[in-house]
């Protein structure tokens, strides 16, 4: 994963079972590989007093630190300033909380169902952070001779683009939300589990027919009603390999990288060319709201690394300065767009034209 060799551990139980059948997807290492960072699953963190601990969720340790969030424990080791070893939890509760967590979930898993979400968004991800040589793409991607990467905010297309590619033109699936990258121009795939919203649905039969042949009664009357209160707060994560014909778990090429952006000045669909500079810019800006609690606990262990008077594991200014200057370096030789999509275009229009568009730029 992400061009290192990740060793993971997991407890024999209902949620390492899921972790276990999500992680299948991707290539497995060669028996006598080195190993780069250790990952294990635990029923419970060890108890152990802090150095520090500000804010209260967030300790410090001579050679790490822990956060702690609403639904797992997250513990990074180091080996100087080097990543080794990650461990987390989920944290327990009540059968009567695992109901409550269910229901008032987007996707309507609680905390255990989750596992595989827990671990791509807050331990793979935020891992590649400490990686030098990486950055991170808030983008979905496609496999066509090459990564395609469609960045942008939540919301403006980049899933339903992927879909539409994979489905209708025979594209292979290399990333739903987030692509890591190195600053040759590689890409890795991200094989987390696609996150379909509510909007995602408009029209597409044959998707919602995927989604919920095999749902029972709750999982659609939640669905129906927080769809009904607000699209985008109903998802489903889905299997990659049931929703696409063809899944790419190799590192590709990136072939060009396009930024999706709502703009209420345009009347059509308005592509340009931006600089390297200008994208890689744009990228970053998207990532410091998208990672933002991941990226409060950097601010913190810098915090607590001064109290200590010892040198914080990495800068968080050091961090955003390397994900632009290392996303710059692998656009070297790529074309890099903004696409303008009106703020009021029907949702098939965009997908046609911009599927079209696609399509048609991929044969050059």
């Amino acid at each position: 994963m992400l061009g290192k060799v990740y060793q993971i551990n997991t407890i024999d139980s209902f949620e390492g079972e899921i972790l276990h059948k999500e992680l299948e997807m991707y290539p497995v290492a060669e028996k006598d590989a080195s190993v780069d960072i250790v990952v294990n699953y635990l029923y419970q963190l060890e108890k152990k007093t802090p150095l520090l601990r500000n804010p209260s969720i967030h300790c410090y340790y001579e050679n790490g630190f822990r956060i702690e969030l609403i639904n797992a424990s997250i513990e990074f080791h180091f080996s100087g300033k080097q990543l080794a070893q990650i461990d987390f939890c989920i944290k327990q509760g009540s059968a009567l909380r695992a109901i409550a967590n269910k229901w008032f979930s987007y996707q309507f898993t609680n905390r255990k169902e989750s596992i595989g979400f827990i671990f791509h968004e807050l331990v793979l991800i935020p891992s590649a952070f400490f990686l030098p040589d990486l950055s991170v793409v808030h983008a979905s991607a496609i496999d066509d001779d090459g990564a395609i990467l469609f960045g942008g905010t939540g919301g403006v297309g980049k899933t339903s683009l992927e879909m539409e590619l994979c489905n209708s033109y025979d594209k292979s699936f290399f990333a739903d939300d987030i692509v890591v990258i190195n600053k040759k121009g590689e890409a890795f795939p991200n094989l987390s589990y696609p996150k379909i919203y509510g909007y995602n649905l408009y029209s597409n039969n044959e998707l919602r027919k995927k989604i919920f042949e095999n749902s029972g009664v709750l999982n659609r009357l939640h669905w129906s009603i927080r769809k009904s209160i607000n699209p985008a707060i109903v998802r489903r994560r889905v299997n990659p390999f049931e929703l696409y014909e063809k899944v790419t778990n190799q590192p590709k090429k990136i072939k060009a990288f396009y930024i999706l952006v709502k703009d209420g000045g345009v009347e059509q669909i308005q592509i340009d060319k931006i600089s390297h500079e200008k994208a890689a810019k744009l990228n970053k800006w998207i990532l410091e709201t998208e990672y933002q609690i991941f990226y409060k606990h950097l601010i913190w262990d810098e915090f607590n690394s001064l109290i200590s008077e010892n040198e914080p594991k990495l800068s968080y200014s050091g961090l955003m300065n390397r994900i632009e200057q290392n996303f710059h370096l692998a656009l070297s030789d790529i074309e890099t767009y903004i696409v303008k999509i009106p703020l009021h275009i029907n949702h098939q229009a965009y997908l046609k034209i911009m599927s079209q568009l696609i399509n048609s730029d991929s044969k050059v």
